[in-house]
């Protein structure tokens, strides 16, 4: 194997007959008792140097028995990488372990369709078919790989010939032990390529068929998601409009509730407005009532009210008594016309109550009320104001109005 010491590439195609090894071994290269090269039927073993990385690949082995497949497995020192291809796809790579990072080992045995020569167990059997078993001592590109798989089983390898090192043509004139028989259709081998491409290309459209249908199968439910999709999408695309519908019935309302609310606070504003005066005018009211109860508050200190009160309203108390006020009275008040111009002062007030006690009932003549205020009159042209004190002596004197006096011609100036 001093060909293979840095590189190989193995290819050969395969069908399982008999299925009931779960470990087929179709080669091994066995070297002081151990698998330099190990190959299975069914992806249990890919080996090189001894190394497992490549193992365990079962799950890629799909093809159903008695049809034919194409199995590659190259290796490269340099880069110690395993690399392995089923019908020219590339499904599996990896690196060997370091302890492996070595040439492959020289003076071996090759075996085919058994685990070595001390190994006969059925287990390991190999049931089936190989056609085409060549080892390269060179790692083929993926490509011309592809090329091989896809030219069939009777693909013409002359262009490998540099490389092709353990051809397929000399490896079935070995002697051969075990059950082991070559396949008679024809004398040549022309005819034997011819049946086994036959069956290659009859295993393919069996294939194909059964991809066929579970392709149609796939695509029928296709079409129906499709159909459940499509109306699906109608029902969204009706739902969005019907969405979009609202949306717009939404953004009107908000516009018109918007508008409301700006005419609601203008006329809160006016409201407010209205109200600051209404306020002012309240408080302003507050202020004249308070001063009217003050008034009022006044001019109640007696148990009896009389017409005398309207001398305590402003229009008179502490004015000047003129004749339009007398007219305002509309009552019997003559005899206080005598003192129309005249002001009525607190002093008048204070001689009133010193001189006039217990006195009522017009005992008091009007002329002893000219002597009174001369004796408050401090000049000439003295007026004496209206004032409360007079009109509460009055009241208190001389029933509810002024008494009437005859012959009074006695004038105050």
């Amino acid at each position: 194997m001093s060909p293979f010491r840095r590189s190989l590439t193995i290819c050969t195609w395969i069908k399982k007959i008999f299925t009931g090894s779960t470990q087929p071994i179709i080669f091994n290269y066995w070297v002081n008792s151990g698998h330099e090269i190990l190959i299975s039927a069914t992806g249990k073993y890919n080996r090189v140097v001894t190394d497992s990385v490549l193992d365990s690949s079962e799950r890629y082995f799909t093809t159903p028995a008695n049809q034919w497949f194409h199995y590659c497995l190259s290796w490269e020192r340099s880069t110690n990488t395993v690399q392995l291809f089923l019908d020219g796809q590339l499904v599996r790579s990896g690196q060997t372990r370091s302890s492996n990072w070595r040439d492959l080992r020289d003076n071996g045995e090759l075996w085919f369709n058994r685990l070595g020569h001390d190994y006969s167990d059925p287990y390991y059997t190999f049931g089936g078919e190989l056609f085409q078993f060549n080892i390269f001592s060179e790692v083929l590109s993926a490509a011309s790989i592809k090329k091989i798989a896809d030219g069939g089983l009777c693909y013409n390898l002359s262009e490998f010939s540099d490389s092709r090192i353990l051809k397929w043509e000399d490896i079935i004139t070995k002697t051969r032990s075990g059950s082991v028989a070559e396949i008679n259709v024809a004398d040549t081998d022309d005819a034997k390529c011819l049946k086994a491409q036959v069956e290659l290309l009859a295993g393919k459209l069996t294939q194909t068929q059964i991809d066929l249908d579970t392709m149609s199968n796939r695509l029928n439910r296709t079409e129906l998601e499709l159909e459940t999709s499509n109306s699906r999408l109608n029902r969204t695309e009706e739902d969005l409009k019907s969405a979009n519908s609202r949306l717009n019935r939404t953004e009107e309302d908000l516009k018109s509730a918007n508008s409301r609310l700006n005419r609601t606070q203008e006329k809160l504003e006016t409201a407010n407005r209205n109200l600051n005066r209404t306020e002012e005018k309240l408080a302003t009211c507050s202020a004249t009532l308070s001063d009217t109860k003050q008034e009022l508050a006044g001019s109640r200190r007696f148990s009896n009210i009389t017409r005398w009160d309207v001398l305590y309203t402003s229009a008179y108390h502490n004015q000047v008594l003129t004749e339009e006020l007398i007219e305002r009275l509309k009552s019997n008040w003559d005899t206080l016309s005598t003192f129309v111009g005249v002001n009525m002062t607190d002093n008048v007030v204070e001689h009133f109550r010193r001189h006039d006690v217990e006195k009522g009932d017009c005992e008091l003549e009007i002329s002893d009320v000219f002597d009174m205020l001369d004796e408050l009159a401090e000049g000439d042209n003295m007026q004496l104001k209206l004032t409360r004190g007079l009109i509460r002596h009055f009241r208190e004197n001389h029933d509810n109005v002024p008494c009437e006096t005859e012959g009074t011609d006695r004038e105050i100036s």
